[in-house]
């Protein structure tokens, strides 16, 4: 299997099953869950730069940027007592 292969065989399925349930990954903040869908992300990115893929790629990356800020911005903070 070609490296670029292997790296979209692997981060899709990581990525997808994060993204199945971003919203409560943003809201309760499980950031370890948020680093798999990044390490995800970023092979898939890497895996379409690799085929010479650029549109893929950058679309790709524009979401791993959209997802770090929404989950920057989104995190529920603690009710003030």
């Amino acid at each position: 299997m070609q490296p670029p292969a292997l790296l979209l065989g692997l981060g899709y399925p990581v990525a997808a099953a994060v993204v199945t349930r971003f919203v409560p990954v943003v809201r309760e903040g499980r950031w370890r869950w948020l680093a798999a869908h990044h390490a995800g992300m970023a092979a898939i990115v890497a895996g379409w730069a690799l085929r010479g893929e650029p549109v893929p790629a950058a679309l790709n990356a524009s979401w791993l940027a959209t997802s770090s800020v929404w989950y920057l911005v989104g995190r529920r903070r603690p009710a003030a007592t």
